[in-house]
């Protein structure tokens, strides 16, 4: 009896998850008011044949963002169950179809770990968490690195004391990598801190947060390489999509307006669905604020950036949560956990 009722949850919550996923998809993307402007937009691609390559490398570059965060997915969760890379591929589209219609991107953690067969689920989200820490420290030492050359390009030096405080900025952002990177590579620690925050289920909290034990510092250093090699692709889609939309900046300059909207965006609190408009009006509101007294910046380049960062949200998040949710009927959300994991 109990398992034909896990069974019938089971299939109750994959059709929710494929009928939410695809019912968010067509509300925010095909039943948008503005769709129409959307699609002239795009007819300029197909008018400009020359731009063929460049739209085929971001489209190419999909899969291989994709299989970048499964191969980080695999070398964590390996510890605790082995998956083959194929599985860990579907658990990263299935991770981001969930994430669709839940805040801060919950939904990652949940769609991967109900791929597991034996491990437990809860160690499976505190594994995907440590792959989360390190490609938000990523985004995070990127954007700092981008906030130390951008603010001479916005700030009067001449002020009194302005120096001095660029200098305190720039000591400020300095000692806030370096405490994430120490938090991160010292991720072990996280075992004893919540055993002690949660002392009457201390030794149950320990025996699920023992996961953060279970990497050296190399393995963690290889995940967060995996993490800085997956921001660059994702930040090489965006340029190329500006170029695509016809605006033209040198990639370190543009590189460096990308990074602070990355930063932005993580620091946002959202749901995922909702970023086409949050990471289209950062990007606007960025690339504005260093360009708006260039010559370069005039009505049709917003809109070209607004283009540009849609596209890319749509390519690397709409497109793989359509395609996650096809994977969705092989979650597993009802099981009985074993005494070992």
């Amino acid at each position: 009896m109990k398992t034909k009722v896990s069974k019938t949850t089971n299939i109750l919550l994959r059709v929710m998850i494929m009928l939410l996923t695809f019912g968010f998809a067509y509300k925010h993307l095909l039943g948008r008011n503005d769709w129409q402007q959307w699609l002239d937009l795009w007819k300029l691609i197909v008018y400009q044949p020359e731009k063929y390559f460049l739209f085929a490398i971001v489209l190419l570059l999909l899969p291989v963002n994709i299989f970048i965060e499964s191969i980080k997915w695999k070398l964590l969760i390996d510890k605790i169950e082995k998956v083959k890379l194929n599985k860990a591929f579907t658990a990263v589209l299935t991770g981001i179809s969930v994430s669709m219609f839940l805040p801060n991107r919950v939904g990652d953690y949940l769609g991967r770990v109900f791929v597991l067969n034996y491990a437990s689920h809860i160690k499976g989200i505190l594994v995907t968490i440590i792959g989360s820490l390190a490609q938000m420290i990523t985004t995070i030492l990127a954007g700092g690195i981008a906030l130390i050359f951008a603010i001479p390009l916005i700030y009067d030096f001449a002020e009194p004391f302005s120096g001095l405080l660029y200098f305190g900025l720039v000591f400020l952002i300095i000692i806030s990598i370096t405490v994430f990177f120490l938090i991160y590579f010292n991720v072990g620690l996280l075992k004893v801190i919540s055993g002690n925050i949660f002392k009457k289920k201390k030794e149950q909290i320990e025996r699920y947060a023992e996961v953060f034990t279970m990497y050296d510092k190399l393995e963690l250093f290889r995940v967060f390489s995996l993490s800085v090699l997956r921001y660059g692709v994702f930040s090489f889609q965006f340029y190329l999509m500006l170029l695509i939309f016809d605006f033209r900046l040198s990639y370190l300059d543009a590189i460096m307006v990308i990074a602070l909207i990355y930063l932005v965006i993580t620091i946002i609190p959202t749901i995922a669905i909702t970023e086409l408009g949050v990471r289209g009006s950062v990007a606007v509101s960025l690339f504005s604020f260093f360009y708006r007294d260039a010559a370069i910046w005039t009505e049709y380049a917003a809109v070209s950036v607004l283009a540009a960062s849609s596209a890319v949200w749509l390519i690397n998040l709409a497109l793989p949560a359509l395609i996650g949710a096809i994977f969705v009927y092989r979650l597993n959300f009802i099981r009985e956990e074993t005494d070992g994991n």
